[in-house]
């Protein structure tokens, strides 16, 4: 008997490899990092883990050149200048106060390489592995997917801040406009039409995400230099209350959910309605989410940053 189960041992360890063996979740984070401060959390906590490996930050809407100096800082803060950050296309959105903690800060970390030449390089030299992880409009994932869309099937997933499948911004029916999508609802209809699979962490899994000031005192009790370059944002900001949309998305994509899935179909209506209609599922919409729960963990994960 001892040794049927030793033989058994033996062949799970040969089928199943030890978990430091797993290749750890490939990421591209695009953001509008520097309007609603959420995107500084969301950064802080997906460039900290050590879980993952962050192939390069991608900025979309507005100054997009501006938001790469706003992330590339922060990155820079956090020890990261590993992580390339690429500027996206621009339009004539202006950039807000939280620019002003990073305005003329160059890194090597800049890259002159455009955000969709950067997104299909990487997804090329990795693919079936690469998770796009937007945060904001979905411009640069719409025109990677309009200019090179061979790179569609090597992408491995789109974990997507964004749109609401059944409520609106406060938490109940009936869904309305989300931000994201109403800032550039063409690209958001070319990626919700592409074939690629799909996570959106919208209104219904991200609006109820208020990070209280009792939270927010435990957070800054971790004294540690991106818990503080944060705090500094949040000032700049001009709200006492964050809600933490975009770590919502970063979590997921990182294996950690907080929210139930389900399947939906996704037609982008109007000035960017995500309309959920009959037809065969092209997302998985996250639903009914862990609100304390998730906030906990966020701020028990932050306790890990540099």
């Amino acid at each position: 008997m001892q040794t049927t189960w030793l033989l058994a041992a033996m062949l799970i360890a040969a089928v199943v490899p030890p978990m430091a063996a797993r290749p750890f979740p490939k990421i591209i984070l695009d953001t509008d990092i520097g309007d609603d401060v959420d995107d500084a959390y969301a950064l802080g906590l997906l460039a900290s883990r050590k879980d993952v490996r962050l192939l390069g930050v991608t900025t979309a809407f507005g100054d997009t050149a501006k938001r790469a100096e706003l992330a590339a800082k922060l990155l820079s803060v956090m020890g990261r200048k590993d992580v390339p950050v690429c500027a996206g296309r621009p339009n004539d959105k202006k950039i807000g106060r939280q620019h002003e903690w990073a305005k003329g800060f160059r890194s090597r970390s800049m890259l002159k390489m455009g955000a969709v030449a950067f997104m299909k390089r990487e997804i090329e030299r990795h693919p079936g592995e690469v998770t796009i992880v937007p945060i904001g409009a979905l411009t640069n994932v719409g025109d990677l997917l309009v200019q090179h869309p061979e790179v569609k099937p090597k992408i491995k997933r789109i974990v997507m801040m964004g749109g609401a499948a059944f409520v609106g911004y406060g938490n109940k029916p009936p869904a309305e406009i989300e931000w994201n999508i109403r800032c550039d609802p063409a690209a958001a209809r070319t990626v919700f039409e592409s074939g690629v699979p799909i996570v959106m962490a919208g209104l219904d899994a991200t609006t109820v995400m208020q990070l209280d000031a009792e939270r927010q005192k435990r957070m800054a009790a971790h004294g540690t230099r991106t818990t503080d370059a944060i705090a500094a944002l949040r000032e700049l900001w001009g709200n006492p209350t964050p809600t933490l949309y975009d770590p919502v998305a970063v979590a997921y994509a990182c294996g950690h959910a907080f929210a139930d899935e389900r399947p939906v179909h996704i037609r982008i209506e109007g000035e960017g309605m995500t309309r959920v209609v009959e037809g065969p599922p092209n997302a998985i919409a996250l639903v009914h989410p862990r609100k304390e729960e998730f906030l906990d963990w966020y701020v028990e994960a932050m306790r890990a940053t540099p």
